[in-house]
C-alpha cells in the first residue's frame, strides 16, 4: 500500500528533537597486569641503581680435616645494575566554551577528559615495560628511555626454541641493558620449549609464577597437555559451561598462572618470576595545571618512572614463536 497524499513525514519535518544518551560507551581495555601487580618504589635520580648477589655454588664436598688450619675463601662483590627513568605524558587542551556548554555523557569536558588520558597513560607505561627496548640515556634532542623486560632477560634466558637459530639478547654493560634482543628464526610455540624455559628459570633460582603471553600465543598454549583441570563441579540446578581454555600450568617446576597481554609483543612469550620486578617512581602520575594564555585549560598528565629487574635471571623468555 502506499502513503496517502499529503502525509507529513519525518523526512520534511523540521525541529526534531536530538535522541542522545546520557552515557559515553567505552569499550577500550584497561587491563594492566604489570603495571597494577609490580612492586612500587622511589627512584630519586634519573639513574636508577640496584644490586644483586648470589649464594655460593653448592658443593658436595665440604669435608674438612680435624684440626685443619683456616682458609679463607673467595667472596664474590655484588652486581650493580641500573635503568634510566622515563617520563610518560599526555598532554591536552580544552576550551572555556566546551567546559560549559551541555555535553551528553558527562558534566565537564575537563573532568571527563583527564580521567580518559590518565587511563591512556597507564597503557602506554604497561605497553613500555612490556616490551623489547633497549635502555637509552638522554640527550639534547631525545628522551631518556627505561630498558624493557624483554631486554633485560638475556643470554641463556633467552631460550632458542626448537629449530631455532640467531636469537640473542646480550647481557647488561656497565650495568645498562643498552641493546635489546634480535629474534631468532619464526618457529611454533610448542609444550616442550615452553618446558625449557620453566627449567632454566627454576635452575637459576626463580620462582615462575606467571607466563605472559598474547592471545593468539594464548590460543597455542591452551592446547597443551600440562594445564590444570578444566572440568568444574556443577549442581543440579546449574548449567554446566564448557572451559575452552586454561588459567593455570602445572608443570615440574610449580603452578604457573596464564595472563593474556594486549600490550607485548605478539611473538613473545615471557616466563616472569614477579617478586623479582618493580616500578620506581621518581615522579609519581600527577596533574600539571598548564598556564592560561587564552582562552582554554591545559593540562598534563605526567609520571617519570624506570623498570626494576631484581634478579633479572630469574626469569625467561621466547621470542618469534608463532
Amino acid at each position: 500500500m502506499g502513503t496517502p497524499t499529503a502525509t507529513f513525514q519525518t523526512v520534511n519535518q523540521v525541529g526534531g528533537r536530538e535522541d542522545l544518551e546520557d552515557i559515553i560507551y567505552n569499550i577500550a581495555p584497561m587491563e594492566t597486569y604489570c603495571f597494577s601487580n609490580f612492586a612500587k618504589s622511589k627512584a630519586t635520580a634519573v639513574t636508577h641503581e640496584w644490586q644483586t648477589d648470589t649464594l655460593d655454588s653448592p658443593s658436595a664436598t665440604n669435608a674438612y680435616i680435624e684440626g685443619d688450619d683456616f682458609s679463607a675463601q673467595v667472596i664474590n662483590p655484588t652486581t650493580r645494575l641500573k635503568n634510566y627513568t622515563q617520563i610518560a605524558r599526555k598532554d591536552f587542551v580544552i576550551t572555556r566554551t566546551a567546559n560549559k556548554v551541555n555535553a551528553a555523557g558527562r558534566k565537564e569536558e575537563l573532568a571527563y577528559q583527564t580521567v580518559l588520558k590518565g587511563k591512556a597513560l597507564k597503557r602506554d607505561i604497561e605497553s613500555q615495560i612490556s616490551q623489547n627496548k633497549a635502555a637509552t640515556i638522554a640527550a639534547s634532542n631525545s628522551a631518556r628511555v627505561s630498558a624493557s623486560m624483554e631486554t633485560w632477560i638475556y643470554t641463556t634466558n633467552h631460550i632458542a626454541a626448537t629449530n631455532q637459530t640467531t636469537n640473542t639478547t646480550p647481557a647488561p654493560v656497565s650495568g645498562v641493558a643498552g641493546t635489546a634482543g634480535t629474534d631468532g628464526t619464526a618457529t611454533a610455540f610448542v609444550e616442550a620449549d615452553l618446558k625449557t624455559a620453566l627449567q632454566q628459570a627454576w635452575s637459576q633460582g626463580g620462582t615462575t609464577d606467571v607466563i605472559l603471553m598474547p592471545a593468539v600465543l594464548k590460543n597455542e598454549f591452551n592446547a597443551f597437555t600440562g594445564i590444570a583441570t578444566r572440568f568444574r563441579d556443577v549442581t543440579g540446578n546449574q548449567q554446566a559451561g564448557i572451559v575452552g581454555a586454561a588459567d593455570v600450568y602445572v608443570s615440574s617446576f610449580g603452578n604457573h598462572k596464564a595472563v593474556l597481554s594486549r600490550y607485548m609483543r605478539a611473538s613473545a612469550v615471557l616466563c616472569l618470576d614477579t617478586s623479582t620486578w618493580g616500578l620506581a617512581w621518581l615522579d609519581p602520575i600527577h596533574m600539571e595545571q598548564i598556564a592560561k594564555s587564552g582562552d582554554s585549560e591545559k593540562r598534563m598528565i605526567v609520571g617519570e618512572y624506570t623498570l626494576v629487574a631484581k634478579t633479572p635471571t630469574a626469569n625467561t623468555k621466547l621470542t618469534n614463536v608463532t
